[in-house]
């Protein structure tokens, strides 16, 4: 079993994330550094923005930053103004081995909805060698709540539990843990070149990821993507009835040319959408109108013509590293 090599050097934690896109919101905790290794099993008019946890360019060679950002998700009728993250560590993984990247002394809380869904607010960086297939992200369950109409709310996080998404969005990402810590592991595409990618873009998505259940409770069966920053692009497009007005929360999914989800979003109220964190190549597009999400959340569009049903195809759209694909507007 090939494993990492040791760390050569190790980098301060990144304050002003110089060399990563975004910045900070607030002060950043105190991390250590270092390498572990163990076996695991594992609105208005303006466009949708989805949530990221994404890293720019590397400063030295083999550097990996990572960001995070959310933007405001469908949750019931709640209006959802924060979405606070406790953030114990930071991993990458390698055939089951796990090489910790950073570990908190205090939970690192952050709010990812505070630069508008834009990544920011936690940067890491870190010297490595060696092949990643996986990243993993440990989270502190008491720390992480979400506030909405004025309300803080706990999130209870569901590990194990199996996905429920109409479309299948979820499946690359393992969760574990109890009620107090959960580990949330996503794999993807990290090789260019036959080097693998110095910086990553993962996305926690938000819409697939939360719910609020019968009580009232916020519930949450994360649904990660996770993509090389440098063969990342986006798909930008608008879902619009036969009289030409907007759908709002249509859900939009990408399809690789195997049938996998490579990411989804909901369109806002001008039923725009930007799909972001999605590896250059050709997807196909379906637009849902009734859809069940990752964590069991049911969304229902408003302003489609009921003619098209559940779900309906639209096009077959290429997407290029760095750049926005322009879907047009599709009729629903």
């Amino acid at each position: 079993m090939k494993r990492f090599s040791s760390i050569g050097a190790v980098l301060a934690l990144i304050v002003a994330l110089s060399g990563c896109s975004g910045g900070t919101s607030g002060s950043v905790p105190s991390a250590n550094y270092g390498v572990t290794q163990q076996t695991t099993s594992g609105g208005g008019g303006s466009k949708h923005t989805e949530d990221t946890i994404g890293g720019g360019p590397p400063l030295l060679g083999a550097l990996l930053c990572i960001l995070l950002g959310d933007a405001p998700p469908v949750i019931g009728s709640l209006n959802v103004s924060s979405i606070n993250l406790g953030i114990d560590a930071v991993n990458l993984v390698y055939q089951g081995q796990v090489v910790n990247l950073a570990t908190y002394q205090t939970p690192y809380v952050v709010n990812v909805m505070s630069n508008g869904g834009q990544p920011s607010s936690i940067g890491i960086g870190q010297l490595y060698n060696g092949n990643y297939d996986h990243i993993q992200f440990v989270v502190d369950t008491a720390s992480s709540n979400i506030v909405a109409n004025g309300q803080t709310m706990p999130i209870t996080f569901q590990p194990g539990a199996a996905t429920q998404s109409s479309a299948g969005a979820g499946r690359g990402t393992s969760v574990t843990g109890n009620a107090t810590t959960i580990t949330m592991t996503v794999g993807g595409q990290f090789m260019l070149g036959g080097n693998p990618a110095a910086a990553v873009m993962a996305d926690f998505n938000a819409l697939e990821s939360l719910n609020q259940n019968s009580s009232g409770a916020i519930v949450a069966r994360p649904a990660l993507f996770a993509v090389a920053t440098a063969n990342a692009g986006q798909i930008s497009g608008t879902i619009a009835n036969a009289n030409g007005q907007p759908v709002q929360n249509a859900v939009v999914v990408a399809l690789n040319g195997n049938g996998k989800v490579q990411n989804t979003v909901n369109t806002d109220a001008s039923g725009n959408f930007d799909l972001h964190t999605i590896n250059a190549g050709s997807y196909q597009l379906v637009i849902y109108n009734n859809y069940t999400t990752a964590s069991g959340q049911h969304i229902s569009a408003v302003g489609a013509d009921a003619s098209q049903g559940a779900s309906f195809n639209g096009p077959t759209v290429t997407v290029t590293a760095g750049q926005t694909t322009q879907a047009g507007t599709l009729n629903d």
